[in-house]
């Protein structure tokens, strides 16, 4: 299993390793798919700022409000399929 840390800044920067996927993303939410499971980013005018996944790194920034861990569910596979339909509009 690959290394998974986050680093979290002044709650304005997160930077993680160990992610696989972004799943969905948008100014309030981004939810990545990392080593440890998925990972729910809530805030205000969130934006990636780096994203390498063949390194497995990502960084957030914005106004960071909430981080949380959740296994994989129905909510998080619809939620993966209506950014993918919004962004081929």
């Amino acid at each position: 299993m690959s290394e998974h840390t986050l680093l979290l800044l002044d709650r304005r920067t997160m930077e993680i390793s160990g992610v696989e996927n972004v799943n969905t993303f948008d100014e309030e939410e981004i939810i990545l798919e990392t080593v440890m499971g998925f990972l729910y980013v809530l805030g205000e005018q969130l934006h990636v700022s780096m994203l390498n996944l063949e390194q497995g790194k990502v960084v957030v920034e914005g106004s960071i409000i909430n981080i949380q861990y959740k296994k994989e569910g129905k909510d998080i596979k619809t939620r993966g399929k209506n950014i993918l339909s919004r962004l081929l509009k």
